[in-house]
């Protein structure tokens, strides 16, 4: 908000993963000397340099086709860690990790996807979602994409699409084909979308009316992947049984 910009992700840089997951791991074990994770190393860090021996991260990809997509190209040590994927290891998908919390601890403790409420890989299903649960984050998220989009750093070029953002957002249905990000969607602007979709009024307020958080949130269940993006956001999440001889078997 204070640079006028959009996440990096929304220009195709996919960084923050690093930078506010894994780094502050890393920070957490190895120590830092600077910034806002300063600290020494930790015990266990400190012990393995002294016997040699190889930390083993736990890493939680799973066997559903995004994960094993995204998985594919990792390497499985670098010089600090090795790398394990036991999910992967027992062929669990997301559905199998879900319905194994579920079991064992409730519905109500299966986590949510870990990513910002104004993340630019949002599906339209989760944009719904924000507005029926946690309309006040839709609203902030909005702000930012407008302050961006017509302040300093802004890429959006009024020549070249014909109007200024503000009137496209208003007034048009859609932003014309082109490779310049145009909102927190990348190729949409989650302003536009929310104008579009009856999900604000006129002063892009969102609507929280019990009868408009009921319709985004059917909205949300009907566009929801079946797949990746099962988690404690998705209802009726069934309870079975998981045994040990059927999921357990390694490749």
């Amino acid at each position: 908000m204070a640079n006028e910009t959009l996440p990096s992700l929304a220009f195709g840089m996919k960084s923050c993963s690093v930078k506010w997951k894994q780094v502050p791991q890393d920070q957490f074990l190895m120590g830092a000397r600077s910034g806002p994770n300063a600290r020494p190393a930790h015990p266990v860090w400190e012990r393995a340099k002294v016997t040699g021996q190889r930390i083993v991260k736990l890493i939680g990809y799973d066997c559903g086709k995004a994960d094993l997509r995204r998985s594919k190209a990792l390497k499985p040590a670098d010089a600090n860690f090795d790398y394990v994927y036991p999910l992967q290891l027992v062929r669990w998908t997301r559905r199998d990790c879900v319905r194994a919390i579920t079991h064992a601890l409730g519905a109500d403790l299966v986590p949510i996807k870990s990513a910002c409420f104004f993340c630019p890989a949002s599906k339209h299903w989760e944009l719904y979602w924000l507005a029926a649960n946690h309309p006040e984050l839709l609203e902030r998220a909005l702000l930012l994409e407008r302050n961006a989009l017509t302040g300093k750093h802004s890429r959006f070029d009024a020549v070249q699409f014909g109007a200024s953002w503000e009137d496209l957002v208003r007034n048009a249905d859609g932003f014309p084909s082109t490779t310049t990000t145009v909102g927190l969607g990348r190729s949409f602007a989650w302003n536009q979308w929310a104008r579009v979709n009856d999900v604000v009024d006129e002063h892009f307020n969102v609507r929280r009316a019990a009868a408009d958080r009921a319709r985004f949130a059917a909205l949300s269940d009907s566009l929801r992947d079946p797949d990746n993006a099962l988690d404690s956001r998705t209802p009726g999440i069934p309870v079975v049984d998981i045994t040990n001889s059927e999921q357990l078997e390694l490749w």
